[in-house]
């Protein structure tokens, strides 16, 4: 008998509660838009090319969580589904095959009060930002994210080590753009590439650049804030 996404989602939560994880990088709320797409639709990733079931499963997943104390992640905004390129490689345009009906999904959960995080993609999309990708992009995480659809809850990035964000940019410059964009939280994942010691690097870059003004310590307690009211809450 297969699972229900509420089932799907408690039983996830219970494994996750019982080694102390509380926050799951999930659910996938992207359309599938490309039933290609390498990294979405052709893995299985997505619920469906319709807003209104992808809405509804997801919630039903994110209740499943909610049961057990769980936090749950809306990705990956503002939208993967219609890539038809892999963002742990390189650099995806989605200009020609993005539609705003892909930010339906997390319009709706934010408004009916049930997304916890917002992790966002690396795909670059002119007509948002004709200068950076998603995680980089202050158009699409402050003008879209939370000027537009309403979010002024914690935005995690999507793996900044990826080649989408590290070839392209640059490990420095991009962590420096992705918190002046309005991400909170930075994912350093090392699946792409092991680096011991990225952790310290990173916290170096970050107090290097509130030191020399790039950042203001009024933009890190911003993230603080939101941080500790997602743990709280």
């Amino acid at each position: 008998m297969s699972r229900s996404p509420g089932q799907a989602g408690q039983q996830i939560a219970e494994t996750l509660d019982s080694v102390g994880v509380t926050l799951n990088l999930a659910p996938v709320v992207d359309l599938n838009v490309n039933p290609t797409n390498p990294i979405i639709g052709s893995l299985g990733r997505s619920f469906s090319a319709d807003p209104a079931v992808v809405t509804a499963q997801a919630e039903a997943f994110i209740e499943g969580h909610r049961a057990v104390g769980v936090r749950t992640t809306l990705k990956h905004f503002p939208g993967h589904g219609s890539s038809t390129g892999d963002t742990h490689l390189g650099v995806v345009d989605v200009t020609d095959t993005w539609s705003p009906i892909e930010l339906e999904p997390f319009a709706n959960i934010v408004r009916d009060g049930l997304a916890d995080a917002v992790l966002t993609a690396h795909v670059f999309n002119a007509t948002l930002d004709p200068e950076h990708p998603a995680t980089l992009s202050p158009p699409t995480i402050t003008g879209i994210l939370r000027h537009q659809v309403g979010w002024d809850g914690v935005v995690i990035s999507d793996d900044m080590q990826m080649g989408a964000i590290r070839d392209a940019y640059g490990y420095a410059d991009a962590v420096r753009l992705a918190i002046l964009a309005g991400v909170d939280v930075l994912t350093i994942a090392q699946q792409q590439v092991y680096e011991p010691g990225i952790v310290e690097t990173t916290i170096d870059l970050i107090e290097g650049f509130v030191r020399d003004g790039t950042l203001s310590e009024a933009r890190i307690d911003e993230s603080y804030a939101r941080i500790q009211a997602l743990k709280i809450g």
